[in-house]
């Protein structure tokens, strides 16, 4: 035994952890006969914390491999070279936890908030060769553990692996990482504004509709990342040497000459001319206002600040496309796709985003307008239709909703943190898991 290190773990049963989360609660609350939890080194593994309240308590060295920890508060807790392999942590808290040293391998910590978080290199809790308990210098371990639309926001992250782990949708909103292994990751959909990258590799990585602008870089590696509708800019190209799917400047060809052979193809209905189908390009301050690109490919195109006011747009395809700071007033939207699209700042007051009735060649189907994922931070919906409209896990946070009809819209988990809703309809919407739909304020 080393300091206060006992030479084994001491094993709980259900029961018993029961009775320290409710001295716990009572410690929290103030009342009689409450006790901050001491479960540094105690054996919880298998056992279930779903929805407790831990926060700030010592689990320093705890064995906690395949908890139930659904909805667990750990805010602020010490978890220092704690092992928390396959432990269902989703929606759990623990901002500005203690998780130095600590093993995340194939945890689940799905809509997690890890805000402030320290996930450092550290000393993990195992066996040594007497079977006594010792601490043994490791990065902190997530590979294969899964981070889908958690919270990152400002933790600190340094000589950690991370390979194949699963970081969909996180925000890591001005995170610190440094020497952090994330080869062959997803990292699709996050964020990673203001956040600093040391010596970070990426090799391999899934980056698609990532954004990746407003990040430092320095020292990392994208040898082989794919950045599939990755907002970037040019701090990222600094280090985007052998990355995969960056968007490339418009060729030799005219604009408009494909926009009249598009038209053609419309009235002629495919008989003459040629759909328009553009990916993967830098169409940035692109002016085609009142133009007709009804049924038009556009995927993992830069088209930032381009003008499309009063543009029929019914049923193209912009997945993946960078559409920040575009003016898309009175568009005529319906039925278009727009999964992961990026419409930060974007103008779309009085655009139609309703569903449409497809002809019977094409099986007379209503086929809605899909936004599925689709950031809107900001945006100007004023006055906007999207009846019937997809828009799971779309962001509409500080997005001006005034006005705009939601009628029959799919909003499960969207995010409408801060937007304004003056005189919005939601009549028969889903409204599931909405986040920020109604005011916290009295």
């Amino acid at each position: 035994m080393n300091g206060r290190t006992p030479d084994a773990w001491t094993r709980l049963d259900q029961a018993q952890l029961g009775a320290v989360i409710t001295r716990h609660a009572r410690f929290r609350r103030g009342t009689t006969h409450g006790a901050q939890a001491n479960l540094a080194f105690h054996d919880l593994s298998g056992l279930s914390l779903a929805g407790a309240d831990l926060s700030g308590a010592d689990l320093t060295g705890a064995q906690m491999k395949g908890v139930d920890g659904r909805g667990l508060d750990l805010a602020g807790a010490v978890l220092n070279g704690a092992d928390l392999r396959l432990a269902q942590l989703q929606k759990a808290n623990l901002s500005r936890a203690d998780l130095r040293g600590c093993c995340l391998r194939g945890a689940d910590l799905t809509g997690a908030v890890l805000e402030l978080a320290n996930i450092r290199e550290g000393a993990l809790a195992k066996l040594d060769q007497e079977n006594r308990i010792a601490f043994e210098t490791n990065p902190a371990e997530l590979v294969g553990a899964t981070f889908r639309g958690a919270d990152l926001t400002r933790a600190r992250i340094t000589g950690t692996l991370a390979m194949q782990a699963d970081m969909t949708d996180a925000i890591l909103v001005g995170a610190k990482l440094a020497h952090v292994d994330f080869r062959n990751a997803n990292l699709t959909g996050v964020v990673l504004e203001g956040a600093e990258l040391n010596e970070v590799n990426l090799s391999g990585a899934t980056l698609h509709g990532a954004m990746l602008a407003g990040a430092s870089w320095r020292n990392s590696r994208l040898t082989g990342a794919d950045l599939l509708g990755a907002v970037i800019d040019a701090q990222l190209l600094s280090v985007s040497e052998g990355a995969r799917n960056l968007p490339r400047a418009v060729p030799a060809f005219s604009i408009t000459d494909l926009v009249r052979a598009h038209g053609l193809w419309i009235q002629t209905e495919g008989q003459q001319g040629k759909r328009l189908e553009l990916t993967g390009l830098d169409l940035s301050g692109l002016e085609l206002p009142a133009v007709d690109l009804g049924g038009a490919v556009i995927t993992n195109c830069v088209m930032e600040r381009a003008n499309l006011a009063d543009a029929v747009l019914s049923v193209v395809d912009l997945t993946l496309s960078d559409l920040r700071s575009a003016v898309l007033r009175n568009c005529d939207l319906r039925a278009a796709t727009l999964r992961r699209t990026f419409l930060a700042d974007a103008d779309l007051s009085n655009a139609v985003l309703d569903a449409v009735r497809l002809n019977p060649r094409a099986g007379n189907r209503l086929l809605s307008a899909n936004l599925e994922r689709a950031r809107l931070w900001h945006a100007s919906l004023r006055g906007a239709s999207l009846r019937r409209a997809r828009l799971v896990g779309a962001e509409l946070t500080h997005a001006d909703l005034t006005g705009a009809d939601f009628g029959d819209a799919d909003l499960h988990q969207a995010v409408m943190s801060g937007a304004t809703l003056d005189s919005a309809k939601f009549d028969g919407a889903d409204l599931a898991e909405v986040r920020g739909l109604v005011s916290d304020e009295p």
